[in-house]
């Protein structure tokens, strides 16, 4: 310990406090820093939804052989709608996709020009 009356006695708790809170600015700069970052990341890096990946898809995918995944890249195509294509296979045509619960005729008409039933689109 210092003497009493030291002038430095209470440089050292001056110090310590100008310290302490230029840290925790800093700190806390960093953290609303990073969470930014990580925020923009996260927009940035964001996983396209399966209707985006179906828009822009430009294959044509045989309802006769797609798998689950494949047919769920159609639009307004999920996993329980992928289900019954599988299950009511095979098809003669794309026009016998109506007869799966789900597929009426505006679903098809978004459908015809993405599937094939094997030798063609819209066969």
């Amino acid at each position: 310990m210092s003497a009493p009356g030291n002038p430095l006695d209470g440089l050292g708790r001056q110090v310590t406090r100008r310290v302490t809170s230029r840290l925790v600015s800093k700190l806390a700069a960093l953290a609303v820093g990073g969470l930014v970052a990580a925020v923009g990341l996260k927009q940035c890096g964001k996983p396209q939804s399966r209707e985006q990946l179906a828009e822009h898809s430009d294959r044509i995918i045989n309802v006769n052989t797609a798998s689950m995944a494949d047919l769920e890249l159609l639009p307004r195509v999920n996993e329980n709608l992928a289900h019954r294509i599988i299950a009511g296979r095979p098809y003669a045509s794309v026009e016998d996709l109506q007869r799966v619960s789900g597929i009426g005729p505006k679903t098809l008409e978004l459908l015809r020009p993405r599937v094939t039933v094997g030798t063609g689109p819209g066969k």
